[in-house]
Parts: C-alpha cells; structure tokens; sequence
C-alpha cells in the first residue's frame, strides 16, 4: 500500500466463509475489497473487478507415488543410449579387425582357418573389458592401438558402472493416478481443499458430490493419500498448483508424492473490489512494479515454497538417471578410430614396401645366375677347342706286358718306336683334333 498515489485509508477485517461468499460480499458492496488469495475465475469476473494476478495459478492433481511392480527388466542396458551402444559395439568389432590385420603376417597365433584367426581376433578384443586379454601382440603399431582402446574402455566402463548404480541404489517411484480422466472414471474418492472454488470445478466434470472429501492442512492431504481411496482415504488431492507447490516443498512430503500436469488454466490470484473501484488500477500498476523486482520472487518463495514444474499430464516421471549419450564420448571415439586407421595404414604401406624389397630382390639374384651358367658353358667350349685338352679328350694309351699285340690309343710313342708319319702329319702342336681317335698296332 505504500507505493500507492494517493495513499488510501483502510481496514482490515477478517472474513470466515468461503471464497465464493467472499466475492460475493464486495459485489454487494459488504466490503470494498478482498485482498487474499482469491483465484480469478470466469464467474467472478461478471461481478467484481479483479487486479492483475500477482502469481500465476492452475488446477492440478496431487498424487501418492509407488514403487514399480517387480517386473524383468532391461535396467542393464539403460546407462547408455541407443546410439552409444551401436558406437561402442562397432569400434570393438573395428579394434579388432585392424590388430588382426596388423599381426597376421608375423604373429602365429593369429594365423590358421578363417574360423580360428576370427575367433582369436574377437577374444582379444572384448577381452580388454576386463583387461584380461591373455593373447600375445608382437608389432609395436598393434600395441599403440591396444593401449588407446584400453583407456577409452576404462572411461567407459567406469562410466556405465556409475550410471548404473545410481539407476539400481534411487527410489524408483511412480504416480498411482496417471491422468484426470482415470480419475473421473475410477469411482474413486477425491479430496479438495475446503471452502475453494475446486468444488464446484469437479462437480461440472461429472464428479458426483458423494465422491469429494474436503481437507484443509498439509498433515491432512498427506494422511489421506497414504491410506488410499479404500481405507477412508482418497486417490487424489485436486487443487490449485500454488498450494500443491507449498505442500511438496515440505521435506517430510516432497518423496512420497507428485503433481501432475495442469488441467485446468487459471489467470492466477487477485484482488477483487467493486465494479469500477479506482484501487484496481492503482494496486494493478503496483504489482507490476513489484513483479518485475527480486521482492516479488522473495515473497513467493515465502509464501508458496519452490518446486519443480509439474510433469504434463498423462505421463509418468522418469526418476533414473539421465543415460549416457555419445556425444559424451565422441572425443574419445575420434582419438581410437584416428590412432587405429593411422596404425593400419603404417602397417599396409610396411608390407607393400617389404615386397617391393623382395621382389627387387629376387630379380638381382635372377640375373647374377643367369650371368654364372652362360660363363661356364663358354669356359667349357675353350677348354674342349685349346692346347689343353681335358682328361676324358686325352688319348688313351694301352699296352701289353706281355708278348701278345698291344693297343695303343695315345698320341705318345710307345718305347723306342718311332713315331707314325700319319701321326705326326695329322697332329697340330703335340695335339690330337677333337672327336679324333689313333688306333695303333704294333708288334713287339
């Protein structure tokens, strides 16, 4: 009031009925005014004037949250999302592949049928989950990659375990009553608070009078919800959210129950005075003023606590933690899928130049043989055409002890005899011509 120009004269009193008779009091000009927290309505528009609402308001539902049934369930495959999953599957399938093709040519263990080398190889691999990998890696570009793989599966496994405690260990809670429809058809009890326009809201939604039980304290609201619609109780508190909002900021019950979302939009809480009453533009302007400070948020969390917004209606509150996304890990996927292609291509180009070496290889030895045959069939034709001839081409000379004939195959004279004219005619230098044979006879 005191940012009011000019600043009026007043009086409080205090005003026991409900809302509804409330308002209809300074319509009938009983009072001038009602300052509180009445809730701008359709209906009480017509007949009073309203200020602006200085918090925003609706009519939600409070509900009791349960336990899940015990069902089986896939909670293992819940800390990690569809896609981290499908990344993490293909880059062990990946590591595998290129430590395969890295130690194929030397490594025996990797070497056999296609059975065994895509056995060995997929052990290995999913064997670094546990660091237990027990087969032996030789090249020192396969170590590189290992190394690498084993710290991205370290950050991820520490990761899910995380996650996945943090799902198992939280209370996992779920609204009784989902919807407002399965309200009005259940036949179940509904509370309300008393003396509040909620009344005569379910009773227009086809919620028999019989159904409604009125409550007016938090210990009250709390109370009825855990003994439930068929222990004196109810299935649902309907009310409006700035209430709900204050009830679920107390500690002792913010666990235990939910609100879901509005189904039903109200301006909010005003302050209604006669039909053309010059307060409303005054105390209009005020609030705005107040509103768009930080006193106007201090006063509502005073008065009607913080929580979080309502869940929409119709769906239940997911209470596990947020699974993990790829985009968490894509750096760490980009760090071993970059090492791992850069290995293997070290690895290719390792291979085709140590064949190139031995292809060169071979064909230097190639023409160093042929060079060493050609040689020798040349040394053999001079040894056979020259003035030194072979033993096998060297005359051959027989002669008896004897007094019987001799034989003699021998360019050489036998004794003292004297050498054949033919002989020495048919011979050049002391040499007999190839494929040339002397046969003499000779009598002793």
């Amino acid at each position: 009031m005191m940012n009011l120009h000019p600043l009026p004269c007043y009086e409080y009193l205090v005003f026991n009925g409900t809302y509804d008779e409330l308002v209809d009091n300074v319509s009938l000009g009983v009072y001038d005014g009602a300052v509180g927290d009445v809730t701008i309505t359709a209906e009480r528009v017509t007949t009073t004037d309203f200020t602006m609402p200085y918090t925003q308001s609706g009519v939600s539902m409070l509900v009791l949250a349960e336990d899940e049934p015990d069902t089986i369930r896939w909670t293992f495959v819940k800390p990690l999302t569809r896609k981290l999953w499908l990344a993490t599957v293909v880059f062990f399938f990946y590591t595998g592949f290129v430590v395969w093709m890295i130690e194929l040519p030397r490594n025996q263990e990797y070497q056999g049928s296609s059975l065994r080398q895509c056995s060995t190889a997929l052990y290995f691999v999913f064997s670094t989950l546990t660091f237990s990998h027990g087969h032996t890696i030789k090249s020192p570009l396969s170590k590189i990659v290992v190394v690498i793989w084993c710290f991205v599966v370290l950050i991820l496994v520490q990761s899910y375990t995380a996650s996945l405690s943090s799902i198992l260990t939280a209370k996992r809670l779920r609204p009784w009553m989902t919807d407002f429809d399965q309200l009005r058809h259940s036949g179940d009890f509904v509370g309300y608070q008393d003396d509040s326009f909620v009344r005569s809201f379910l009773m227009n939604h086809n919620i028999s009078e019989s159904r409604l039980r009125n409550y007016t304290t938090k210990e009250e609201y709390a109370d009825a919800l855990w003994k439930g619609s068929n222990n004196g109780g109810v299935s649902a508190i309907v009310d409006e959210i700035p209430y709900l909002t204050s009830f679920l900021s107390d500690r002792r019950y913010g666990n235990d129950f939910r609100m879901l979302g509005c189904i039903y939009k109200t301006p909010g809480f005003g302050f209604a005075f006669n039909l053309g009453s010059p307060l409303v533009h005054n105390l209009s302007t005020a609030i705005l003023n107040l509103a768009g400070g930080d006193e106007g948020s201090r006063i509502e969390v005073k008065w009607f606590g913080t929580n979080s917004s309502p869940i929409r209606a119709g769906t239940i509150p997911d209470t596990d933690s947020a699974p993990l996304t790829l985009e968490s890990f894509s750096g760490l996927f980009v760090i071993t899928g970059s090492i791992s292609t850069l290995m293997l291509l070290i690895s290719i180009m390792r291979f085709i130049y140590a064949k190139c070496i031995e292809l060169r290889r071979a064909d230097v030895e190639s023409v160093s043989y042929t060079g060493t045959d050609d040689d020798d069939e040349s040394r053999l034709l001079q040894n056979g055409i020259g003035g030194n001839p072979s033993p096998d081409q060297q005359p051959l000379h027989e002669a008896g002890n004897n007094h019987s004939g001799g034989v003699h195959m021998s360019g050489e004279n036998a004794g003292d005899t004297e050498p054949d004219p033919v002989q020495q005619n048919g011979m050049h230098g002391g040499s007999v011509p190839a494929g040339h044979t002397q046969i003499e006879m000779c009598d002793v």
